[in-house]
């Protein structure tokens, strides 16, 4: 008996709008999150849900990542120290 596939539902999708230097043209990338949450079986264990991260070009998507509750955590983390340590630099560029 197969697994039954994860339902995602779209959470986040960035937009960014530029113009292709060589075309002149207004291209667009993006990326999107998706999130499964988590299933119980018949047996009544719990599943994690997943985490999907979509990258893409227009209306192509150039990679899509499909990340553990975990590795969503991780991933997390790491965005927001990065964010801090920006916003700390900037503080201390400002400053000067």
């Amino acid at each position: 008996m197969g697994a039954k596939p994860h339902a995602y539902e779209r959470r986040l999708q960035l937009k960014h709008f530029f113009e292709d230097r060589e075309t002149k043209e207004t291209r667009r990338t993006w990326m999107e999150i998706q999130a499964a949450m988590p299933e119980q079986t018949s047996e009544g264990w719990v599943n994690d849900g997943k985490i999907r991260l979509s990258i893409g070009e227009d209306r192509n998507i150039k990679g899509s990542f499909l990340l553990s509750i975990e590795e969503a955590t991780r991933f997390l983390k790491a965005l927001e120290i990065a964010v801090t340590d920006h916003e700390a630099e900037k503080a201390v560029l400002w400053r000067n």
